[in-house]
């Protein structure tokens, strides 16, 4: 069913300029500011990822998956074709999460302060299940959606049919890898964003679909499934 990699929490410290993390140093073009949602707070860098050089159309590219870190949600549009623009504004304001694709991107000067620098490891495999012909259903990179409620699509602004790229496992717990706060010796976690708790979009599956004309870095989408 073709060449998938799994991703994994990997143990091995993670530095700047590292490509494979939650959290850390997001590499990102010259150009591309680091992402801030509508509501005006600068977006955690849930995970990064390079897209290993034999994944068709998207072979070679950084993915960087951000979203806000008190906001969360299930961002759905029923339409034939997402609107222009629509990583810019959706539903009449600035998304709360950004999902990239960058080829040339640099590391940042200081890493995300909310979630702890933590390597992920990418594992060659194949798209099956053990006990069944299915896609694989875990954290993964390439191959096919392992769908909860049914194959969906997307058609991006420019016309073209978006792409599976990837897929997050419903309730990965990013919470987890929250930086602690040396200054708070409660066991309170009040001080930290609520989304965190939530989830990658409140903890759905996620599938990332991109635009494979590649008419804008930011041109990427992701279905929510549970």
């Amino acid at each position: 069913m073709g060449r998938i990699y799994v991703i994994d929490v990997d143990s091995t410290e993670i530095k700047s300029g590292d490509r494979n993390s939650i959290g850390g140093w997001p590499l990102l073009e010259a150009d591309q500011p680091w992402p801030v949602c509508g509501c005006g707070q600068r977006m955690v860098l849930y995970f990064q990822v390079q897209v290993p050089a034999d994944i068709p159309v998207f072979g070679g590219e950084q993915l960087l998956v951000f979203q806000c870190p008190v906001e969360s949600d299930c961002p759905w549009f029923t339409g034939e074709q997402l609107p222009e623009k629509f990583w810019d504004e959706f539903d009449g304001r600035r998304p709360f999460w950004r999902i990239l694709l960058q080829r040339n991107g640099i590391p940042t000067e200081s890493p995300d302060p909310i979630l702890t620098p933590t390597a992920l490891s990418l594992s060659p495999d194949t798209d099956t299940d053990d006990d069944d012909d299915r896609p694989y259903y875990g954290f993964k990179i390439g191959g096919a959606p392992r769908w909860f409620q049914g194959p969906e699509s997307q058609r991006c602004a420019c016309g073209t049919d978006l792409a599976f790229l990837a897929q997050v496992p419903e309730d990965f717990s990013f919470y987890d890898f929250k930086v602690a706060d040396e200054d708070d010796d409660s066991d309170d976690d009040d001080s930290y964003p609520a989304a965190l708790d939530d989830g990658l979009f409140v903890g759905n599956q996620v599938y990332i679909l991109a635009c494979p004309s590649r008419c804008d870095p930011a041109a990427a989408w992701p279905i929510c499934q549970n």
